[in-house]
């Protein structure tokens, strides 16, 4: 994934410490972000530092800073075809001490140490990387952080679900989308997760690709998932 001149001027409005490296092909620096979870949406709500006021009334308001490292090279996609991302500041470790859990409990891959960021078997087409971050990364870093604060079990109750590690995460993952194809909704239905969005536009691809995977029986082997929020796009 190489970013466009619009991506890095976006990248440098809104995560100014975050540093595109077109030669290495990689993002590297702090993401530092201003969110809040509302459970009624399912949504993390992503607002500018210096315009924070609009969310810091929220009970789960969380201002934090980690430092990052997200691969864009084709050789370093993911399982699940997303570009690796590495908590690189040594944060993961410290909050997992503190927490008296595991890595992997912090959604850590114990192979490497990546970031469990969720499933996804559809393959999206030019994922644009404002979308990958919003939806993906700073869900995952607000999650962390929540349970930075909290603790693991809070953020189990107060936070979006989770599945199970390895293989039985994603045969929970399979069901609850095969229980969705079963709906038979149209496409321009509200989608079933409660984004707010259309069907087409979230999650039909996903249930799509898992009815697929069902049929030619392919393997999930090795991989380790996680339940993900989706992020509101802040007001531009």
């Amino acid at each position: 994934m190489r970013l466009s001149a619009d991506d890095i001027d976006w990248l440098g409005s809104w995560f100014p410490s975050l540093v595109y490296q077109p030669e290495a092909q990689k993002i590297v620096g702090e993401l530092s972000f201003c969110a809040c979870y509302e459970k009624v949406t399912g949504k993390v709500k992503i607002e500018l530092m210096e315009r924070q006021d609009a969310i810091r009334n929220s009970p789960s308001f969380i201002c934090d800073v980690f430092e990052i490292e997200i691969l864009l090279d084709a050789e370093s996609v993911g399982s699940n075809g997303w570009p690796k991302v590495y908590e690189v500041g040594g944060r993961c470790k410290s909050i997992a001490e503190k927490c008296k859990v595991r890595l992997i409990d912090l959604h850590f891959y114990p192979e490497d140490g990546a970031c469990c960021l969720g499933i996804r078997r559809s393959q999206e087409r030019n994922l644009a990387i404002k979308r990958f971050i919003y939806e993906r990364v700073v869900p995952f870093f607000y999650r962390l952080s929540y349970t930075d604060r909290f603790g693991v079990e809070a953020t189990r109750d107060d936070l979006w679900g989770e599945y199970s590690h390895g293989d039985e995460g994603f045969r929970e993952h399979e069901k609850e989308m095969l229980n969705r194809a079963r709906r038979n909704l149209g496409r321009n239905a509200p989608c079933p997760c409660g984004s707010g969005v259309k069907y087409k536009k979230c999650c039909l691809d996903e249930v799509q690709a898992v009815e697929r995977d069902v049929r030619l029986s392919r393997p999930t082997a090795g991989r380790m998932p996680q339940k993900t929020s989706v992020s509101e796009f802040p007001n531009q």
